[in-house]
């Protein structure tokens, strides 16, 4: 069946791939700095998209997309988010650490020529995901949404569930 996901198939991308495209896009987004180009025009953008993969590939193995979290046993939610998901109303993904500061940061560790099982450890720390209502969303983001930070959630004033 086209456009149906087979759940016994293995990954498209195995981690090990995807570290190797993430150096290899992380090199990349440095030459195109160099040579004046912004990460805001496009210089960043392959090696998030590989990140994002690559953080729900180790983070949430279970998951074929990111927009099933919500229906994931080990989703994290904020009280709020728990309510609103319970009757069935809508709730939003949010990166924990922006997902630009994150890649950011990640191209940084890299440069230090962090081997493969040093960055899988950093991104299985820094690649969190939680479910939000969309006015928690709306705090969140007006207080910082573009700096790492451990406490973003708790700086926000937004609890997270215990289920």
């Amino acid at each position: 069946m086209k456009g149906k996901k087979d759940k016994g198939r293995p990954r498209k991308y195995q981690p090990e791939l995807l570290i190797a495209m993430f150096r290899k896009a992380a090199a990349l987004r440095n030459e195109m700095l160099a040579a004046g180009f912004t990460d805001n025009g496009g210089a960043i953008h392959s090696a998030e998209r590989i990140l994002n993969i690559l953080g729900l590939s180790l983070n949430y193995p279970e998951l074929n997309h990111i927009n099933k979290l919500r229906h994931s046993e080990r989703a994290i939610f904020s009280v709020e988010a728990l309510q609103l998901h319970q009757s069935g109303n809508k709730v939003l993904i949010e990166h924990v650490s922006p997902l630009r500061h994150l890649t950011q940061t990640a191209i940084e560790k890299i440069g230090q020529e962090m081997s493969d099982a040093q960055f899988e450890a950093f991104v299985r720390e820094h690649y969190l995901l939680v479910l939000l209502s969309p006015d928690e969303t709306k705090r969140l983001n007006k207080q910082n949404r573009s700096k790492m930070n451990p406490d973003r959630l708790n700086h926000a004033g937004i609890r997270l569930a215990i289920r």
